[in-house]
């Protein structure tokens, strides 16, 4: 089994990948083009998986550099909740993983990692990865009385509240969605201390190449005439993810985030969807839970090629501890890890 890359990622990249089984939202054309805009330094490359001349599958991986190394993020974190090769049914996974190490070394690459529920945990830890586990929380779809019910009688009675209240919730493709919902995002971390994740640019580019691909639902809610609040749910044909959503710190008792949810459920129900991923990292919230379903492991895979390189990942999670910025004496424990992972590419000639 072997990886070859394509050249470009091909005009009719949707119709190869539609009928593989553990196809997403995110190996997608749309949200590709959404993670090239929000990643303008990245690459994206495309692989046909081949064994002997035989097409298996494809893969496609967003390669970045960091610190004069090379990373396959497949997805990378901030890019999506899952990606990973596509293959064939019955597809001898450990022959796969060996030929996506080979290409990890003969392209000089310094870690790979890989995120999608088909991938089977003892052959990856088999092939040297490490699995870090993740929760997210899913909510089947498909009768909207049974989702209706499934709820706890707490989000229904701010749901109906809401309503009572006057407030009016549509679909819209409104550009100024976007600028509604960075005003109420910002705005609700600086009572809180905090700083964005990131930039208007996110949201404008969700909007900008998910919207015109019937890729995503964007939210409002208004009352009295007022836009108070705003939610963008991307999707694909059987799923839908809540990317993020926002809405005016004074008029949180009028219950607009539960309105901003069902009406994105509802629609999501009319358009015969099955599943609605909520995300829920670090964990799934009580308002997540509130709508019902349950919680639901998935695991990310890492093997790193450079010694020290995990060292230094870890070294900053454990310095940054959520913190936006982290002290001179960290940066400086920080830099050496780094320094040493380098240095120890070089040596080895991955950089």
């Amino acid at each position: 089994m072997d990886l070859q890359r394509l050249p470009e990622r091909p005009d009719d990249w949707d119709v190869r990948i539609r009928d593989f089984s553990s196809k997403t939202l995110f190996h997608e054309s749309a949200w590709l083009d959404y993670v090239r805009a929000i990643r303008p330094r990245s690459v994206l490359e495309y692989y046909e998986i081949r064994r002997n001349d035989r097409l298996e599958g494809y893969f496609c991986v967003v390669r970045v550099r960091r610190a004069f190394l090379s990373v396959f993020g497949s997805p990378l974190p901030g890019t999506g909740m899952y990606l990973g090769p596509l293959v064939s049914d019955g597809v001898n996974q450990a022959e796969l993983g060996e030929a996506l190490l080979r290409l990890c070394h003969r392209g000089g690459i310094a870690c790979l990692e890989l995120a999608n529920n088909w991938l089977d945990p003892d052959i990856m830890i088999d092939l040297g990865f490490t699995s870090s586990r993740s929760v997210t929380h899913l909510c089947p779809l498909g009768d909207g009385k049974r989702v209706w019910s499934a709820m706890k009688g707490v989000c229904r009675t701010r749901i109906r509240k809401a309503m009572k209240s006057g407030l009016q919730a549509e679909l819209t493709d409104d550009v100024s969605a976007v600028e509604d919902f960075y005003r109420f995002y910002t705005g609700v971390l600086r009572l809180k201390g905090r700083r964005p994740d990131y930039t208007i640019d996110h949201p404008r580019a969700l909007q900008r190449h998910l919207g015109p691909a019937d890729r995503l639902f964007s939210v409002r809610v208004t009352h009295q005439g007022k836009v108070i609040g705003t939610g963008f749910y991307p999707h694909d044909d059987t799923t839908m993810y809540f990317w993020d959503g926002a809405s005016d710190p004074s008029c949180l008792r009028l219950c607009p985030n539960e309105l901003l949810h069902w009406t994105a459920m509802q629609e999501a129900i009319r358009r015969g969807l099955t599943m609605f991923n909520m995300g829920g990292a670090p964990r799934p919230s009580r308002f997540t839970r509130k709508f019902g379903g349950q919680d639901a492991p998935y695991s990310v895979y890492r093997r790193s090629f450079v010694p020290f390189l995990d060292t230094a990942r870890a070294l900053y999670h454990s310095l940054a501890g959520g913190r936006p910025r982290l002290s001179r004496d960290q940066q400086r424990a920080l830099k050496g890890a780094l320094v040493a992972a380098a240095a120890n590419c070089l040596a080895t000639g991955l950089c």
